[in-house]
């Protein structure tokens, strides 16, 4: 028997398309969460599949396009986001995407491609990329139903919440896995719970393990996500100057082409490959001794991120995955790429690698919340939980504190509290009132009105609600020297002055008049701005806020500060 990639519907057309989403109902009702449908249209090259998923035939003609209609799809949508969830392929939430930026922050592949068929690598001998985030289980590397229908229910429907459940019980077995993919038929129910609320931008994929076997049974389950935050909508991509953020100083070395990543099982340092310009090829990596509640990753092109926040007792495994910085804006529609592409996969799994099984007793469940949300004007994290996101900054030159925080629910306000302590001090910097900002907010306080003593002292920054409780700290530990104020009170006389004027402006004031070239480049290196002037002065605007670094090029000298701009 042949079946042509059932349960999907079909019309061959031979022509290239983007993704498109076309609604059967319109969106009303602001402030409140909306559901409604909505059929997707996707394109990949031209196969037929047996009735156990495994391919028939396939086309490796560029032209040999067919297009699929999942008619099933669901959108759930308040004021700030708007997701997309497709049960018939794989019960995946396809998108997501944040309405103050008007960006996408999950990769979708224009035109899909069947690769690896038959190198024994995947569980049906062959794979096919679409992106999204969605569950791979009870087996790794994709699992078993990456394609298949799952079925879909709506749990709660107001005009607060929206649950939409995609589910998929675990009752078959292809006969001609390869040898690792040994578990079998687990009979493991899989509830994928997904949750949008009103007034809020972070929303929760809620996973539910139930074991129906009636033995113990071996499995594994991942999370994965594509990642592309920040990015044009129809055009996914992420930019080489994309960083991993995965609160972890090490990573265990899985496969690569070469070994490029290091040998199977060394351990090196995950500032070696946490930007996507580190990749030299494709690779495989476990974060090691991982603990916290977040990763992610941050587009430092245009400082958007999109992270993941969990409590993570029950997915302690985090795996690294890119196509290579070699990848970027590959042709979809050309056969022979494959699905590489330039996204990045970051997964969470029960186990700390792939073919590392964990257990289900006799009639268990197993369950846990996994909740995502996308950041903005943020260079850096230094703490994140369901309530927002903060980066804590210091400049040594200027003995200036700096933040940049991100909350995440509209309606709700905060305390902003940051005190400093050591050498037998105990300062209040600041304790304000902040409400949410679509896009970020920042603020930076100057200590050097103290007059501190030389020594290490303790920053520690407090978000607080209106009953006073903490919802999101964070503390760095700083070290002030003698030189850091005599820079600050020298500067006027280094021949230049750089002046934050707000609405991220900069005024360069020089003592010599004269032909000047001036860069400006965020702290991972990035040039965002270069150009030209004459004369002792001249005002820069900045694309967001921030800490950035400035340098002002003459026949006189060169002067290089870091400028914190508001």
């Amino acid at each position: 028997m042949h079946i042509s990639t059932n349960p999907f519907q079909y019309h061959i057309r031979h022509k290239f398309a983007t993704l498109c989403i076309l609604s059967l109902l319109t969106f009303s009702s602001l402030g409140q969460v909306q559901l409604r449908d909505t059929i997707i249209e996707w394109q990949h090259h031209s196969f037929t599949l047996n009735s156990d998923y495994s391919l028939n035939t396939y086309s490796t003609q560029d032209t040999d396009i067919d297009t699929v209609l999942f008619t099933q799809a669901k959108v759930l949508e308040n004021d700030l986001i708007r997701l997309v969830l497709v049960p018939e392929y794989g019960g995946r939430v396809l998108s997501f995407y944040y309405k103050p930026t008007g960006h996408e922050y999950l990769y979708q592949s224009e035109c899909g491609s069947a690769y690896n068929i038959g190198n024994g690598i995947f569980y049906y001998d062959w794979l096919m990329v679409y992106g999204g985030i969605f569950p791979t289980f009870p087996e790794p590397e994709h699992g078993k139903t990456w394609m298949k229908s799952w079925d879909y229910s709506v749990i709660k429907n107001t005009s607060d919440t929206v649950t939409v459940r995609m589910e998929y019980l675990d009752n078959t077995a292809y006969s001609r896995a390869p040898g690792s993919y040994n578990n079998g038929t687990t009979n493991i129910r899989c509830q994928v719970d997904i949750s949008i609320y009103s007034n809020t931008s972070i929303w929760d994929f809620d996973v539910n393990l139930i074991n129906q076997k009636g033995e113990k049974v071996g499995y594994e389950y991942w999370t994965c996500t594509t990642l592309t935050p920040g990015c044009e909508v129809g055009k996914t991509a992420s930019p080489l100057n994309s960083e991993m953020v995965i609160p972890a100083e090490k990573y265990k070395a899985g496969w690569s082409p070469g070994s490029w990543i290091g040998g199977s099982n060394s351990v090196r340092d995950m500032s070696a490959i946490n930007y996507l310009s580190e990749w030299n090829d494709m690779g495989i990596a476990y974060a090691e001794d991982f603990e916290e509640m977040y990763w992610g990753v941050i587009n430092h092109d245009n400082q958007e991120g999109v992270f993941r926040v969990s409590e993570n007792i029950e997915t302690p495994g985090v795996k690294l995955w890119t196509w290579g910085k070699n990848n970027v804006d590959n042709n979809m529609f050309d056969f022979s790429n494959g699905g590489n592409d330039n996204y990045i996969e970051l997964w969470a799994g029960v186990s700390d690698q792939f073919f590392t099984d964990a257990q289900l007793q006799t009639n268990e469940q197993k369950g846990w919340k996994e909740s995502y949300c996308a950041t903005t004007n943020m260079s850096a994290i230094s703490n994140m939980n369901r309530a927002g996101a903060v980066n804590l900054l210091w400049d040594e030159d200027r003995e200036e504190i700096a933040y940049e925080l991100n909350t995440f629910v509209q309606d709700k306000n905060y305390t902003v509290e940051i005190h400093l302590q050591g050498n037998g001090e105990n300062e209040e910097i600041t304790s304000h009132t902040i409400s949410f900002e679509e896009l970020g907010q920042s603020d930076s306080f100057s200590i050097a009105h103290l007059n501190l003593m030389d020594g290490e002292y303790n920053i520690r920054f407090d978000l607080l609600n209106l009953s006073k409780n903490v919802e999101l700290s964070t503390n760095k530990t700083i070290t002030l020297k003698s030189t850091s104020s005599m820079a600050q009170a020298d500067k006027g006389n280094a021949g230049y002055v750089l002046r934050p004027l707000g609405d991220r402006r900069v005024l360069a004031l020089l003592e010599t008049p004269e032909n000047y070239t001036y860069h400006i480049f965020s702290l991972s290196g990035q040039e965002i701005e270069s150009g030209e002037f004459s004369g002792s002065t001249h005002q820069v605007q900045l694309p967001n806020t921030g800490m950035y670094i400035i340098s002002m090029i003459g026949n006189s000298g060169r002067y290089t500060e870091r400028v914190f701009v508001r």
